[in-house]
């Protein structure tokens, strides 16, 4: 699914975090923004030739992706949840084929990409977030919790 169709499914079925198994909007936003910085990271040290320092940010975004690809709930956030895992599968191997073959023009497109859905999520974040705020004050639901990147190799974050 093209990003812009992974915009107007959240638009069209106000899918919110559905697709990512509950987890709050605002987490998942925080994850696109780590993923999004360590990919442009990654391309300066590539445009420097510190190829180290690279590899270092590619694994740290190819990790928050795969946390992300692990929260994906495909029997609540259908079809949604399938389109994410495509997106996100076609950014790992944009951030693999960078690595390959010394590309940071490939470490651009995954990041345009991102930063497109990325958008649709903060979009979101500001929408829900008067009527969360007004859910905590009221006392019908817990104000949000703390959430913390579980130690997992995979390093999901989870909203405890």
């Amino acid at each position: 699914m093209a990003p812009h169709s992974v915009l107007k499914a959240y638009r069209d079925a106000g899918m919110q975090s559905v697709a990512h198994g509950g987890e709050g909007v605002d987490l998942v936003v925080a994850l696109y923004d780590g993923v999004i910085d360590a990919i442009g990271q990654a391309s300066i040290f590539m445009d420097r030739k510190e190829y180290r320092d690279c590899g270092r940010q590619c694994s740290r975004a190819l990790t928050i992706l795969a946390g992300l690809r692990e929260t994906l709930d495909f029997e609540q956030g259908e079809p949604v949840a399938s389109g994410l895992l495509r997106l996100y599968n076609s950014v790992t191997s944009k951030i693999i084929g960078a690595q390959t073959r010394r590309d940071a023009a490939w470490l651009g497109e995954a990041k345009v990409t991102l930063e497109s859905v990325r958008e649709a999520w903060a979009e979101l974040a500001a929408r829900s977030e008067p009527a969360r705020t007004k859910a905590v004050a009221s006392g019908y639901v817990d104000a949000p919790k703390a959430s913390a990147v579980a130690p997992s190799g995979a390093g999901v974050a989870a909203a405890v």
